[in-house]
């Protein structure tokens, strides 16, 4: 058997797109579930979060507390506010964005590529 319409570079291009939107849905969900546990005090901290895909390459940055490059303030707070205990209230916490992307990274990502990848297999 011969292969007639031989598509290698469509297929990978699409592959790349899949893996660069599972990243992004995969850094969507994590920030989701880190904006369930951020300190409040005036939601400054909450509002800023965000996830920045890179250029090219499936690639992204989930952030709090803006700064260059997010399109928000820097809030001087975020670091002290992950880092440091306090007297956080309904149910927020510090490791606000590290436990999120420990408890939901890998299965979430997995999930994710599995059902990105598959459009494109199928």
């Amino acid at each position: 058997m011969t292969w007639k319409n031989w598509r290698g570079n469509e297929l990978l291009g699409k592959v790349d797109i899949a893996g660069r939107m599972a990243v992004e849905d995969t850094c969507s969900i994590i920030l989701e579930a880190a904006q369930q546990q951020v300190p409040l005090d005036e939601s400054t901290l909450l509002r800023s979060g965000r996830v920045i895909m890179a250029p090219s390459g499936p690639a992204g940055v989930i952030c709090f507390g803006g700064g260059k490059g997010t399109g928000h303030p820097i809030v001087p707070y975020a670091v002290r506010w992950h880092e440091n205990s306090a007297n956080f209230q309904r149910g927020r916490k510090r490791f606000y964005l590290k436990d999120p992307v420990s408890q939901l990274g890998k299965s979430t990502l997995k999930k994710a590529l599995e059902m990105r990848l598959g459009e494109v297999l199928r």
